[in-house]
């Protein structure tokens, strides 16, 4: 259906469609300092719905955009979890129970997380799962693809959905890791998001400095039009065949770092599918991450907070680093 000139302008605007395969109860509890063995009286505690896609779609929301997500769900965490978010968000019910994760604060900002067990998941469900996130998809619509992949899914799952997705002239974002990431690498998706942990293990080697991460940042761009590599409190770098981009974020004081990459792929997701450049896109989506680790648990940063904090992040263009030839 075309869109009429009266109509709110997000409506014109891409698709975008998240999903997550293994969402989650994030359990928030904060205590003044962790120490093993001991009894500990905690100051807070506070239930989020958690897991990459959904994140992706909240952080959205809390832009201005709507989008589409689902996932599986299962059991009384299951039925708390759908019940906890709107309507935008969409579940396949599966015979398990979904995960529960423990993440301990403490007043010195560090995180310490237990993350419980998945629930396997049958094909059924996953065959499901699929037909309701390809068959929300048009051409010009953009498809977020986050997380790991629990027992029971395909372990190509992540690429066969790339490759639908692409068919139906949709642009993928994947944020994934270890064998999910490197079989959809072989898809082509349109951006790919590692942090640099999960960069390393797909190079085989640590990666030091920028100048190494910028290196096996652009041999993952054979198989992606942009690569954008998340450095934690360093920044973020991105990398495309016309250039790399780095940028710097200012110190802040952190209350919970969980979100923060899902925030740095809405921030993407948000810029490049309103036809803004990747420069632009890093930028912004830098300036949601470093806004998101300033917030309480489940909060998602605002369009005003996250321009305030763009107009302190640095910018640099790198020129010396050579596109590998092989």
């Amino acid at each position: 259906m075309t869109a009429q000139p009266d109509e709110p302008e997000n409506l014109r605007l891409p698709d975008i469609v998240t999903v997550t395969v293994n969402p989650a109860i994030d359990v928030y509890v904060r205590t003044d300092a962790l120490q093993p063995g001991e009894l500990h009286r905690v100051d807070e505690q506070v239930l989020v719905p958690g897991g990459k896609g959904v994140n992706v779609s909240r952080a959205l929301e809390a832009m201005g955009r709507p989008s589409r997500s689902f996932g599986f769900a299962g059991g009384s965490r299951g039925r708390w979890l759908a019940s906890s978010l709107p309507a935008w968000a969409e579940w396949v019910s599966i015979p398990g129970e979904t995960r529960m994760n423990l993440k301990v604060m403490e007043d010195s900002g560090r995180l310490t997380e237990f993350n419980g067990p998945s629930p396997s998941i049958d094909l059924d469900s996953w065959m499901t799962l699929s037909d309701r996130v390809l068959g929300a998809l048009r051409p010009g619509s953009w498809l977020v693809i986050a997380g790991n992949l629990p027992d029971g899914c395909p372990v190509d799952g992540y690429r066969t959905w790339t490759e639908a997705a692409v068919q139906k002239g949709a642009r993928v974002v994947l944020d994934s890791s270890g064998d999910a990431l490197r079989f959809a690498l072989e898809a082509r998706p349109h951006v790919v998001k590692p942090n640099r942990q999960e960069l390393s293990e797909w190079a085989g080697c640590p990666l030091g400095d920028t100048v190494e991460v910028i290196g096996a940042a652009r041999r993952m761009a054979r198989y992606a039009a942009c690569v954008v590599v998340s450095l934690g409190a360093e920044g973020a770098v991105a990398v495309t065949e016309e250039g790399v981009w780095r940028v710097r974020v200012p110190r802040v004081k952190v209350v919970s770092p969980v979100g923060a990459g899902d925030s740095l792929v809405a921030g993407m997701v948000h810029v490049l599918s309103s036809g803004g450049s990747v420069p632009d896109a890093l930028a912004f989506a830098s300036a949601a991450a470093t806004c998101k680790v300033t917030l309480p648990p489940g909060a998602f940063p605002s369009l005003a907070q996250i321009g305030a904090m763009k107009s302190q992040i640095e910018m640099d263009t790198w020129r010396d680093v050579l596109w590998p030839s092989s």
